[in-house]
């Protein structure tokens, strides 16, 4: 297959992105969420600030990074999407591994639709004012009287249209948004933050934010939170790189797009810190417990930016640049999910706009239950989550099937930057296995302790999916298109 660097499109007839940056810049929009900006400094408030921090920047290289490495070579090696590319690398007899990545995705998607539908509510009520100068109380009442209710179904369709025009555009539209999305997401977190720094008493939060506990360094709680954040935040595991990456252009670095995606996920989330946990230790008591204390499903984003915006100099335009931002991060990562659904369906000869069609009706007909009760939503996030641990998994273990050491000089070494591949590449793909199994088995055991139905509920779900690809796994095969 030969590349014009010029073009767009290759002879495959495969449309490529026009750059490096910009296949960046999409990879970033992908890895970048509402949940960088509303759990993570959630997490860095639960285990201790600075201490925190060090877990998380280093799972971000022996976890993200090299799983980011394996989704980007296998997507521009097989130009499928995951299930597609585990048949075609693994043998079609592990093709319903990569078939779970992609279903498991697919169902965060339903529901992460249903966030993004939030982000467009709030930021309707930011450029209407209707978030200006508003209580405590007064926050809370309006967020619970919008969750669960006709209207967030309604912005859950919405979210989902919208993103639907944009994978409907195909890379041209995916690259347009997030060309535009990404530069202005980092633009005004960075106005944000230079407003919270600039607060007396930030220093607090600062000094909250960096200090390191040494002693608290020792509890495995610590690194767990730090695994799971990295993991959860950058899309590792997800199958998101992975369908990008079949748009990949030829000459595309596998080993140095992973790490400034990755790196520059993770540097978004600190700029979100350095807003948050200023504002929050000048203008509130007790900030650290303010902050964890927050609900998981978007109580800083929802309910204390708007207070904090609230006693801050131009906080109605402070309150409109934020929800911006948030609706700009959600919108990326829903795009990223739907084109993954759609490239799921093209693999077996479907036509684009027909498999962008049957995203949708399916993303709408299944996300509405979350739309419409915090209970299904709950537990569709619970289990998909720990699901994504499971992705990741499969994932290597289908890179030690293929060989470490092969798959490096197969894939990795194509169009090597001023990184190398080596045998450093099999040692992260031996502590990704061992991480990822520590991972899962602590969540299930956490399930187990929250009870027997949450775990019944979650590994009912696993055999549901996982039954039916192994099932269907030979006849699906047989329908994947060359």
């Amino acid at each position: 297959m030969t590349q014009n660097s010029s073009k767009s499109v290759t002879l495959d007839n495969q449309p490529r992105f026009s750059s490096k940056i910009a296949m960046i810049l999409t990879c970033m929009g992908m890895a970048v969420g509402t949940g960088n900006i509303w759990r993570f400094p959630r997490e860095v408030a639960k285990h201790d600030g600075g201490t925190f921090l060090i877990p998380w920047i280093i799972f971000l290289f022996l976890w993200s990074v090299p799983l980011l490495m394996v989704e980007l070579s296998i997507g521009q090696h097989t130009r499928k999407g995951p299930f597609g590319a585990f048949a075609k690398l693994g043998g079609r007899k592990l093709a319903w591994m990569g078939g779970f990545i992609s279903i498991c995705t697919m169902l965060i998607m339903c529901y992460y639709a249903v966030v993004t539908g939030w982000t467009l509510k709030y930021l309707i009520l930011a450029w209407t004012g209707q978030l200006n100068g508003i209580g405590s109380e007064q926050s809370v009442a309006l967020f619970d009287s919008f969750r669960s209710t006709p209207q967030a179904l309604f912005f859950h369709v919405a979210a989902l249209l919208l993103g639907g025009f944009f994978v409907y555009r195909g890379t041209k539209g995916i690259e347009w948004l997030n060309k535009i999305l990404i530069p202005a997401l980092i633009l005004i977190l960075i106005i944000g933050a230079v407003n919270a720094l600039l607060l007396p008493n930030a220093g607090v939060g600062l000094q909250y934010l960096f200090d390191v506990d040494a002693s608290k360094l020792m509890s495995a709680e610590h690194w767990i939170a730090g695994l799971t954040q990295s993991a959860w935040s950058t899309g590792a595991g997800w199958g998101l790189m992975l369908s990008y990456a079949v748009y990949a252009r030829d000459d595309e670095d596998p080993i140095t797009t992973p790490m400034a995606t990755g790196s520059g996920n993770n540097g978004i989330e600190l700029i979100v810190a350095l807003l948050i946990f200023p504002a929050t230790f000048a203008l509130m008591t007790q900030g650290a417990a303010y902050i964890s204390g927050a609900s998981s499903k978007g109580g800083i984003a929802f309910q204390v930016i708007p207070l904090l915006f609230g006693q801050m100099e131009g906080g109605p335009v402070l309150n409109i640049l934020f929800f911006s931002g948030l609706a700009f991060a959600a919108l990326t990562s829903l795009v990223a999910m739907l084109e993954l659904s759609t490239r799921f369906f093209m693999d077996f000869g479907v036509p684009r706009r027909r498999a962008i069609v049957i995203t949708l009706v399916m993303a709408i007909l299944i996300g509405a239950p979350s739309a419409l009760s915090d209970k299904i939503f709950d537990d569709q996030d619970f289990v998909w989550a720990v699901g994504l641990i499971v992705s990741g998994l499969f994932l290597n273990i289908l890179v030690w099937i293929y060989g470490p050491a092969k798959f490096a000089g197969d894939m990795l070494d194509r169009n090597p930057g001023f990184i190398k591949p080596g045998k450093w590449f099999t040692v992260a793909m031996g502590l990704v296995l061992v991480e990822g199994l520590v991972l899962l088995g602590w969540w299930l055991y956490q399930m187990a302790g929250s009870g027997w139905r949450v775990l019944a509920s979650c590994l009912f779900q696993f055999a549901i999916v996982i039954g039916a690809l192994w099932l269907l796994n030979d006849r699906l095969v047989k329908r994947v298109k060359d």
